[in-house]
C-alpha cells in the first residue's frame, strides 16, 4: 500500500502507561534527568495499538502485554535546536505487565525504571502535560486531552 507524503511534520506517537502491580515502568535515555512513557512513532498503515505492541517488543523484547484501556491524548511542541521545533501527538494506552516479566533492554541508549504509582508525581516526565494527564487519569479513570 502506498501513502501520500506528509504535508506537515507532526509526529504521531503511541505510548504505554506500563503498570506492573503497584508500579509504573518509565523509560529514559541513559543518564538523562527526565523520563518518558515507552512507545514510538506510528508507521503508515499501522494502528496506534499495533505500534505500541511492536515498540514494546523492539525495546523490551517480550510480547507478554495486554493493552487494557485508552488513557488519553497529549499534544506537544518542543524545541529540538535553535529555531527548530517538533510537534507531536501522543496517544496513550494502559498496558498491564505481569510482575514476573523482566524488563530486558533491547536498545543500548535507553533504560527502564520501575517506580511506585504513588511516586509518579515526584519524577520529571516529559511532556509535562502528559504527566499531568496521567496523574488525573490515575485519580479519576477518565481519558484526558491535553492540547497545545
Amino acid at each position: 500500500m502506498k501513502f501520500q507524503g506528509p504535508k506537515s511534520h507532526i509526529h504521531s506517537i503511541a505510548r504505554g502507561l506500563l503498570v506492573s502491580g503497584e508500579e509504573i515502568i518509565l523509560c529514559r535515555v541513559r543518564d538523562a534527568k527526565w523520563f518518558f512513557l515507552p512507545g514510538g512513532h506510528i508507521e503508515d498503515g499501522e494502528s496506534a495499538r499495533a505500534t505500541l505492541l511492536r515498540e514494546l517488543r523492539e525495546e523490551i523484547g517480550t510480547s507478554d502485554y495486554k493493552i487494557t484501556s485508552f488513557v488519553g491524548i497529549c499534544e506537544n511542541i518542543f524545541p529540538l535546536e535553535d529555531n527548530v521545533s517538533q510537534h507531536e501527538i501522543n496517544i496513550i494506552f494502559k498496558v498491564d505487565v505481569p510482575q514476573e516479566v523482566q524488563m530486558n533492554n533491547k536498545e543500548d541508549h535507553i533504560e527502564f525504571v520501575n517506580i511506585s504509582v504513588n511516586d509518579l508525581k515526584n519524577y520529571k516526565i516529559l511532556p509535562a502535560a502528559l504527566k499531568d494527564g496521567v496523574l488525573e487519569w490515575l485519580k479519576d479513570g477518565k481519558p484526558f486531552l491535553k492540547e497545545i
